[in-house]
């Protein structure tokens, strides 16, 4: 059985670790319905684009993009704050 840590948490997002048995560990980021795994390279690259992504800026519509290794995820504008708090607190 993985033994599980939080990482950083808020109201509706929250990223977390998972040390498998094998001895990989799996990182894990929930936002909203969606849960994106990375492994360790890729969450070290994630922590190190928090700085780029706290500049980033909304598209015409109003709307933000985050992507993740062919993964896209579109938040509007009180999403992004949400997200910002939970990449601030891992950048800790």
């Amino acid at each position: 059985e993985p033994q599980t840590e939080t990482l950083a948490e808020t109201e509706n997002f929250m990223a977390w670790r998972a040390d498998e048995p094998d001895d990989e560990t799996t990182y894990y980021l929930q936002l909203g319905r969606a849960t994106i795994n990375f492994f360790k390279e890729e969450w070290e690259e994630l922590l190190d684009s928090i700085p780029e992504l706290l500049q980033a800026k909304p598209n015409e519509e109003g709307m933000y993009a985050v992507s993740f290794d062919n993964v896209d995820v579109w938040m509007d504008d009180e999403d992004w704050t949400e997200f910002q708090q939970i990449i601030r607190e891992l950048g800790k």
